[in-house]
């Protein structure tokens, strides 16, 4: 049996469509972070981080391989205000929180 590889197609869905809604709204978006992290045998979790001039939005969702194949479940979106993508943005350059 191969390396498993998680798929997370509701998240992928989710991110297409808040930075396609900023794009549209003449806004530029970025991906400051993709990460997927194992969480226990068989449980794997991702994070996208997208930030734009007005907030910080995070996409999150795990995927759960089992014998049959594999479930994606809990996906969840949230949206920060500018002052804490700026104390993001600070915290990347080193400056502290």
């Amino acid at each position: 049996m191969g390396k498993f590889i998680p798929v997370f197609t509701e998240l992928e869905m989710a991110v297409t469509k808040i930075l396609n809604e900023r794009t549209a709204m003449g806004v530029r978006a970025t991906i400051l972070s993709d990460k997927v992290r194992t969480v226990s045998e068989g449980v794997f979790t991702r994070t996208v981080l997208i930030a734009d001039s007005m907030g910080l939005h995070t996409v999150h969702q795990f995927c759960y391989q089992t014998a049959c194949g594999m479930d994606t479940f809990g996906l969840s979106q949230n949206c920060v205000s500018e002052p804490e993508v700026r104390r993001y943005i600070r915290y990347l350059d080193g400056e502290g929180v």
